[in-house]
């Protein structure tokens, strides 16, 4: 006989499934939240593990621009999508998933929201402390971590009036197979830049000295929650409207229809896409245009952050294709999503969100107006004004990163460049375009040089400049460059960047030890645009 329910205290189901399928896994998520949804199902914990071990990309995440999925069929990993925003990660034998599906009115709410993220990990911190393992701490937008480390990465989802809200715990973790996996350009990682990226998460196995046993896990779990909560935890199946609807979808999530629902097929038509990095998470646009109709054939919104209801972004983007390409008629139905609150980010505004599509409109803008292929416009970001607008003020300053010279060159972490005709590196050939374009030349050889470069050159007098960086520092920093007033523009280079490698500390330190390119057929382009050369160096 079940003991009777304490005063006050709320009574939810305690629901553990055993190892599943990701395609099962998923499948139940949906169920669960929409049922609860619509007031049939009681509110619950679950506790979930996967078998075969997978690779889930978030719901606003491409497939094919987030795993590689050579590795994970050649090493038999599932891939998948989940219900939930978030970023790609790996799921394997060794973790544990932990989930609330509840009525919405339990928190006095309508839109999830970061204060309800903060609510829901603060119970798993504490059931950290209860392991032995004290200190965890929640770290916006949803993660929780020890000491810097992540240990558990959350996300959440709605459905009608109810929410599901859910976490890894990191029990014993294999970073190398992830490495694999995601598209981390792990064939050029070191040695000492895998043990780096190793070093950015931790696991329960790490913390303790040992691995507990999963039981232990979830007893820690469920008694912190039923704290933090007031609840009573139950433990119960599944109700017979639960398995009916779980085995009338689950083929659906094993379906390329699920899996592959965000497919960008840019790469056949001509296409431009930006990112910005925003506290929220990435957001990533994705434009396809008829240039000749001056139309948006297709778009897609991908990224990392969490969006509610999750749909919002399929109507946003049914809503822009076949619009003009207008920036203020694209931005103003845009702003209606946020305004109507169709559409919620937490911790992103409106004005954020459009960052990225605006430089993406104005890359389209360059090609139509200076005759540039949508390729090379493509590659191309303006700060504070336009292009035209910027190319008007007669840049005078060249800024070329430090990644781009040989790693063996003693020059490599130093200002300057002896043009040598050493064919692996493309900073000799660029400093020589650079000056027979009258243009000052300067390598940037840290965050720190950068700023003190564009100090220098306001304190001067100079009117703009023109830059090298990699896409993932400008989508990060674009706000920075904003900032300092200073018009610029600033030309994509190639190869693998410290952001690949997830070693933005230490290009920021000025010690990245990878060798990126610079796009020399871009920067001619661009230079004969801002001052053609007259044969000869500048002084």
């Amino acid at each position: 006989m079940q003991a009777p329910q304490k005063p006050g205290v709320h009574s939810w189901r305690l629901l553990i499934t055993p190892p599943m399928s990701a395609a099962d896994n998923m499948c139940l998520d949906q169920v669960l939240v929409d049922l609860k949804g619509v007031g049939a199902t009681p509110n619950t914990i679950r506790f979930l593990q996967f078998l075969p071990r997978c690779v889930l990309v978030g719901y606003h995440q491409s497939v094919q621009e987030e795993i590689r999925l050579d590795y994970c069929y050649s090493n038999g990993l599932d891939v998948n999508r989940r219900i939930t925003g978030g970023g790609a990660i790996l799921f394997d034998e060794n973790q544990l998933g932990w989930e609330v599906i509840c009525d919405k009115s339990f928190f006095n709410l309508t839109i999830p929201n970061n204060r309800l993220f903060k609510t829901l990990c603060e119970p798993v911190g504490t059931a950290l402390g209860y392991l032995g393992i004290p200190g965890a701490t929640f770290r916006p937008r949803n993660d929780i971590e020890i000491d810097g480390r992540k240990i558990s990465g959350t996300g959440g989802t709605e459905s009608g009036d109810a929410f599901l809200f859910q976490g890894t715990m990191l029990v014993d973790f294999d970073v190398d197979t992830m490495l694999r996996a995601l598209r981390i350009p792990v064939e050029k990682l070191k040695a000492k830049e895998i043990d780096s990226v190793k070093e950015r998460v931790t696991c329960l196995s790490r913390e303790l000295g040992y691995t507990p046993d999963v039981k232990s896990i979830q007893a820690a779990i469920q008694k912190s929650f039923e704290t933090h909560l007031n609840i009573e935890l139950v433990p119960g199946g599944l109700t017979c409207e639960e398995q009916a609807l779980f085995e009338k979808r689950r083929e659906y999530y094993r379906s390329e229809q699920w899996i592959d629902r965000v497919k960008p097929t840019y790469r056949k038509r001509e296409a431009v896409w930006s990112s910005y990095k925003a506290d929220a998470g990435m957001v990533r646009f994705t434009l396809v245009c008829d240039l000749a109709a001056r139309r948006l054939r297709d778009i897609y919104i991908t990224g990392d952050f969490l969006s509610f209801p999750n749909r919002a972004l399929y109507d946003m983007e049914s809503g822009l294709r076949g619009v003009r390409l207008d920036q203020g008629e694209i931005l103003t139905l845009i702003e209606a999503f946020f305004k109507k609150g169709k559409i919620v980010i937490p911790g992103m505004t409106f004005s954020d969100f459009v960052k990225p599509l605006e430089q993406a409109l104005n890359k389209i803008a360059i090609s139509r107006e200076f005759g540039l292929p949508l390729e090379h416009s493509n590659r191309i970001s303006t700060v504070n004004g336009g292009f035209g607008e910027i190319l008007a003020k007669d840049p005078k300053v060249l800024l070329l990163p430090y990644c781009a010279k040989d790693t063996q060159c003693d020059l490599r972490y130093k200002k300057g460049c002896r043009m040598c005709e050493e064919i692996s590196c493309t900073i000799g050939p660029a400093w020589g375009m650079g000056r027979a374009h009258h243009l000052r030349v300067r390598t940037v050889v840290s965050f720190e040089d950068l700023w003190a470069e564009i100090v220098h050159m306001k304190e001067n007098g100079v009117s703009a400049y023109i830059g090298c960086c990699c896409q993932p520092f400008f989508a990060k920093h674009v706000d920075d460059f904003h900032r300092s007033g200073l018009p610029g523009i600033l030309l994509d280079i190639d190869s693998t960047t410290c952001y690949d490698l997830d070693q933005a500390r230490e290009a920021y330190a000025g010690s990245f030890e990878s060798q990126t390119r610079i796009d020399l057929e871009l920067l001619d382009s661009l230079l004969s645009l801002a001052a053609p050369a007259e044969g000869q160096k500048a002084n």
